[in-house]
């Protein structure tokens, strides 16, 4: 069966000459947008946007969608909604405004029949629905293709949110309760601009956390998070910084093989906040942690030939052992990744890549060491390597924490 979407987007916000509740603005981009991934992510297509009346903002928002690959339909009326849509598909019914843990609307569209998201009366407000004496609707619905019909045929001047609403209660829709602690847990509807400034800080502190290397979560994090909000409001997209970081990466290794050491090397560190800022960036914006694949395979790519360069430029000076260090380190890097090894620890933020290799050899470089650099780098990669080995291969007692 497949899996639709309806984001309802006709309320109005309670600010004076406000926009719409679906284009308050959220990450540099709107609220809609944010909405319109996590449909995505769940694997929602097409996504239908229920709306009565369609402003500049709104139209720039889904333009962008599609631009994206994200299969947006627009439905004036609810007419239009049910003809977007087959009896037997599963829909996704997202209210108004709402902003929503993805991981619930994962829970929510794993579950085999129709069902309401429920959040507890007494821990949240009149924007929650009221679904009976002890509970309210969390703004999430999962509902078959059918419902949406024969509410199409049936309605006249309601609202069609609370009218699908109604009747999936009606129907007998299973309750869902919030699975999360309720003032944790990042569910809103929100109604004016102010509703998502402190949850904006907080999605921005929420996409730091998964930096997964110590270059950006220790080194650059603070150069990184202040770029980001800077780029937020901007048109810049992640795609964009990481053509930029695989850019400059390029230059680097041109310069390294016509014996511009220190241009090469400045060039590559350039290049190594650009990566954590497009996958914040990317976070943030709700794009996955790496959008684009072909970006994702010449990026370590341009990051090898950069020191198989440095290592063919410090032979003349320093013999061929330059290149078999060099080798070798490439060599361990590639078997790591096959590996698999649990970055996300404490520890495994220290496993050897591009970027931590870069900063490494910056003192080396400083003190004219070049050649003990790389072999510094040689055995920082081959020390990750069977750390990152014994953690996946080790005994089943063992921790990844440790």
């Amino acid at each position: 069966m497949t899996l639709a979407a309806l984001i309802c987007a006709y309320h109005e916000s309670e600010e004076i000459g406000g926009p719409l509740r679906a284009t308050l603005p959220l990450a540099g981009r709107t609220l809609i947008e944010r909405q319109a991934r996590i449909a995505a992510n769940a694997g929602a297509r097409p996504i239908i946007v229920a709306v009565e009346r369609q402003p500049p903002e709104l139209t720039a928002a889904i333009d962008r969608l599609r631009a994206e690959g994200l299969d947006m339909l627009i439905a004036r009326t609810a007419g239009d909604a049910a003809k977007a849509v087959q009896s037997s598909d599963r829909l996704l019914l997202m209210a108004d405004g709402l902003l929503a843990d993805e991981d619930e609307v994962q829970r929510l569209v794993s579950f085999e029949g129709n069902a309401l998201l429920t959040v507890p009366d007494l821990r949240f407000d009149e924007q929650f629905e009221r679904i009976d004496a002890d509970s309210r609707w969390g703004g999430l619905a999962l509902i078959d293709g059918q419902t949406l019909k024969h509410t199409a045929a049936m309605l006249q001047d309601w609202d069609l949110q609370s009218t699908l609403l109604r009747r999936a209660v009606q129907g007998g829709a299973r309750h869902l309760s919030l699975s999360g602690d309720p003032v944790a847990t990042r569910l809103l509807v929100a109604e004016r601009g102010a509703d998502l400034a402190d949850l904006e800080s907080r999605i921005l502190e929420h996409a730091s956390a998964y930096q997964t290397d110590w270059v950006s979560r220790y080194l650059l994090a603070p150069l990184e998070h202040a770029a980001v909000r800077r780029l937020m409001p901007t048109g810049v997209t992640p795609t964009q910084l990481s053509l930029l970081g695989l850019v400059l990466s390029g230059l680097s290794a041109i310069s390294f093989s016509r014996s511009w050491l220190w241009a090469g090397l400045v060039l590559f560190l350039l290049a190594t906040p650009l990566a954590g800022m497009a996958e914040r960036l990317g976070r943030l914006r709700f794009h996955g942690r790496q959008p684009d694949v072909w970006l994702s395979r010449l990026t370590p790519v341009a990051a090898a030939a950069a020191l198989l360069a440095l290592g063919y430029a410090l032979t003349p000076l320093s013999g061929w052992g330059c290149m078999v260090l060099t080798v070798a380190a490439i060599a361990f890097l590639v078997a790591l990744a096959g590996e698999r090894a649990p970055r996300g620890t404490r520890a495994g933020a220290f496993l050897a890549e591009p970027k931590g290799m870069a900063w490494l050899m910056l003192p080396f470089a400083a003190t004219g060491q070049w050649a003990a650099g790389l072999g510094a780098l040689a055995l920082y990669a081959a020390g990750s390597f069977f750390w990152g080995q014994r953690q996946v291969h080790g005994p089943k007692g063992l921790s990844p924490k440790d």
